[in-house]
């Protein structure tokens, strides 16, 4: 079993379901901002931008328990792979930029609606 502090995982566990939250409801309100075909765009945006999110979680969370994985390689894999992934979308037509961009966005802001109720811990020193 996994020793994780419970405060950081519940705030990975916060901003991820923000980041999904947010993620849907852009896309449920694209149609009636920009037009019904922007929705699969969004969608895909903000599909992304949770992949993404959990990703960068992973790499971290490996880094920060010193595991024997290069995790710098790791992320430099991930970036790659996310930048590969958006040239796919966005070349084969399936999102035009801005939905698919308004989509991502959703990283953003799940994160800085994940953390606005977070309780601060204060850290005394010994």
């Amino acid at each position: 079993m996994e020793n994780v502090e419970p405060e950081r995982d519940e705030g990975l566990g916060r901003s991820l379901t923000a980041v999904a939250v947010a993620a849907v409801t852009l896309t449920l309100l694209a149609p009636f901002a920009f037009g019904k075909a922007t929705m699969l765009g969004v969608g895909i945006g903000g599909a992304l931008a949770f992949a993404n999110l959990w990703a960068i979680a992973a790499i971290v969370r490996g880094f920060v328990r010193g595991a024997g994985v290069p995790w710098g390689a790791f992320a430099i894999v991930k970036f790659a792979d996310l930048v590969v992934v958006v040239w796919i979308v966005l070349r084969n037509g399936w999102a035009e930029v801005m939905p698919f961009v308004i989509g991502y966005a959703a990283l953003p802001l799940g994160i800085v609606v994940g953390q606005l109720g977070r309780r601060t811990v204060s850290r005394q020193k010994v």
